[in-house]
């Protein structure tokens, strides 16, 4: 199959049928599970040390069990964007956007791509910066090549490095928090019923 990742838009083939994707999904869910699972086994390693350390050391001990614990928790909510992920994968086809990738002074990337409905627009999509956020490492170690997306930029899109490797997931605030307002203007029936069918919230 080829894809043609220049075109603007909703057309082509969704990228789940995109030769790599379903691997590039496995992949990624592969090495969360991993990570969360050993953040959580780590939490119940510290926990079996605390049980075994005098009475002193135990204070210090629940700092340490209270921070191995949020990062846990963080990790395993990282592991329900594999989800999200999917259901865009399903529903839109991968992009190509150069440039695409920037970096705020705050340390944030920002990715900024083409409005489906309006290409000459464009829409952006930030990851800040902290624990979990490789797109930040990549872009500041310089990453100056294509971007592949599939998505919407105004609501949900996953992201990757050419070939599909690095996939990662960036959503608006609007697209899924309801204590925001839903997006209502600019959008064709087209994007509207493809936003729905990831999610994402939409107002009549």
């Amino acid at each position: 199959m080829t894809t043609n990742l220049n075109q603007h838009g909703f057309d082509g083939p969704v990228a789940w049928d995109t030769p790599g994707s379903r691997r590039a999904l496995r992949l990624w869910t592969a090495r969360h599970l991993a990570r969360s699972v050993g953040w959580v086994a780590l939490w119940w390693a510290a926990v079996y040390v605390t049980v075994l350390l005098p009475v002193a050391a135990v204070v210090p001990m629940v700092l340490v069990l209270v921070t191995i614990g949020i990062i846990a928790l963080l990790a395993l909510g990282r592991m329900a964007m594999g989800w999200r992920m999917w259901r865009i994968l399903r529903v839109y086809p991968w992009r190509q956007q150069p440039g695409a990738v920037r970096i705020t002074k705050g340390k944030d990337a920002v990715f900024v791509l083409p409005d489906p409905d309006s290409p000459e627009k464009t829409a952006s999509l930030r990851a800040s910066s902290g624990l979990f956020r490789t797109w930040r490492h990549e872009a500041l170690k310089g990453y100056d090549e294509e971007l592949w997306y599939a998505g919407d930029p105004r609501f949900a899109c996953v992201v990757a490095k050419p070939g599909l490797s690095g996939l990662g997931y960036l959503a608006q605030p609007t697209a899924y928090n309801h204590r925001t307002s839903p997006r209502r203007k600019g959008l064709s029936p087209e994007a509207r019923r493809r936003a729905r069918a990831i999610g994402a919230r939409v107002a009549d």
